[in-house]
């Protein structure tokens, strides 16, 4: 009988010897390097620069495709009270003993800091996010971490809590475009300015716009007589006459706006506008909307998901170029509208869909509702499909000018046609085959000297 319970203890630690050493053999045979994949470097931003990201970091290999990749590291971003940006760099640990493993760091960055700046310190963190993931790989035995902090990275640290603007921020900017063209000329003039202050309980805004567009065709028609029949020259040639059309469409706006949160979820505020556009035939519109929003999930995860709703009642003080069809060549009305919109960035890819609806309170037949999605959908490692769209059903252009128009009037942009609905979309697919790693940089013969006619 003393026999029988010796044999079973002798198995079972047999057993367990095995699993102890199948363990800490497989804990000491780590990959040479992480299989890393990025996503949410958008080309637009400078600072998210993938070729220097695979320049500074070679300790990992960098894969095309997520589904194959240890870690999946994806970069969101947004625009900060300062002007600068916050990302958010999330790592998520999708196979091997990474499974199941994720973290979070953020990267603060100045309106004042260029784009080297920024990717410098963007990519710092991102290897601090590294650090915990390659030190179970054989590449983490040649790395070499520097802990120590200069003095004057923590003088610049205390500087910066006493803000001499008192977090104002003023942006100012102007552009133009011309187009010339054998027959045509358009040029186009704008400039604009911001103001805004922006902390955790308050949001301030000060905006104006404003923008010529100039534009002259000619266009040459044979002339007639009386009879239709062409009028010649004392050749005998075909005499050709130029009809000049010149026409003038500006635009000016304004805006201010003014939130206070009162709970990570509430926020109420209103917003001042007024604008010029005379292909709408507005002379001159004012509006003033206060409002009440609800946020579905805390600001701590805007960078992730966010799902807003705002309802206001807004009065709207109307004067017309033309007279509409209505009669009037100036109005007050008041209407109300409602809002909602969700935006989603995860590893599937990113969503940001809108919806829009509004009437006047004077006339409920008056309405418009609208919707307005935009995604981007990694299908498979190598798939993706993105689109946007957007579709409105009018029911409340009561800004449309009474009388004929014509065809050039139309053609040229310079007046809004009836429309019972507006559609605007965009869509289509990436698909890349062939070699998954690709760590190599190479700028030679990058880009075609910003030409923008044809090459």
């Amino acid at each position: 009988m003393t026999k029988i319970p010796l044999l079973l203890i002798l198995a079972f630690c047999a057993i367990t010897s095995r699993s102890i050493s199948q363990t800490l053999f497989d804990n000491s045979n780590a990959p040479a390097k992480l299989r890393v994949f990025i996503d949410g470097c958008e080309r637009w931003d400078g600072g998210c620069d993938m070729d220097f990201i695979r320049t500074e970091i070679t300790a990992v290999n960098f894969y095309r495709d997520n589904q194959t990749a240890d870690l999946f590291l994806l970069i969101n971003n947004n625009r900060s009270g300062g002007g600068g940006r916050q990302y958010q760099l999330l790592f998520i640990g999708q196979q091997n003993i990474h499974a199941g493993r994720n973290d979070t760091l953020f990267v603060n960055t100045k309106q004042t800091d260029t784009d080297y700046e920024v990717r410098e310190k963007l990519t710092r963190f991102i290897k601090l996010g590294l650090a915990p993931y390659v030190a179970k790989t054989t590449a983490g035995e040649g790395i070499e971490i520097n802990m120590k902090t200069s003095s004057g990275m923590m003088e610049e640290t205390e500087q910066e809590t006493i803000d001499p603007w008192n977090y104002w921020v003023f942006n100012v900017g102007s552009d133009a475009n011309i187009e010339l063209e054998e027959l045509s000329r358009e040029i186009n003039i704008g400039g604009d300015i911001n103001v805004n202050r922006i902390t955790d309980k308050w949001k301030i805004n000060l905006s104006g716009r404003i923008e010529e567009r100039l534009r002259r065709t000619i266009q040459k028609e044979p002339r007639v007589d009386e009879n239709g029949l062409p009028v010649l020259d004392e050749n005998g040639n075909p005499i050709i006459d130029e009809n000049v059309n010149s026409f003038d469409v500006s635009e000016f706006g304004f805006g201010h706006q003014l939130v206070k949160s009162i709970s990570p979820q509430w926020s109420y505020g209103y917003d001042i506008e007024g604008l010029q556009n005379t292909r709408f035939n507005y002379k001159f519109q004012t509006s003033f909307r206060p409002a009440i929003e609800y946020n579905f999930f805390p600001e701590s995860e805007q960078n992730n998901r966010f799902l807003r709703m705002n309802y206001g009642v807004e009065v709207r003080n109307n004067q017309y170029v033309e007279e509409t069809i209505d009669g009037v060549t100036k109005e007050t009305r008041f209407l109300h509208s409602l809002r909602t919109s969700l935006g989603l960035n995860q590893v599937w890819g990113n969503l940001e869909v809108g919806y829009r609806l509004r009437n006047y309170l004077d006339d409920f037949s008056s309405w418009t509702t609208g919707l307005n999605i935009r995604a981007e959908v990694r299908v498979t490692g190598n798939f993706s499909f993105y689109m946007r769209v957007e579709g409105n059903y009018v029911k409340d252009q009561i800004y449309l000018a009474a009388g004929d128009f014509t065809e050039q009037d139309i053609l040229s942009g310079r007046v809004n046609l009836p429309s019972a609905y507006t559609i605007d979309s965009r869509f289509g697919f990436n698909y890349r085959f062939g070699s998954n790693l690709n760590n190599f940089v190479n700028q030679r013969f990058f880009g075609r000297a910003n030409f923008v006619g044809n090459d």
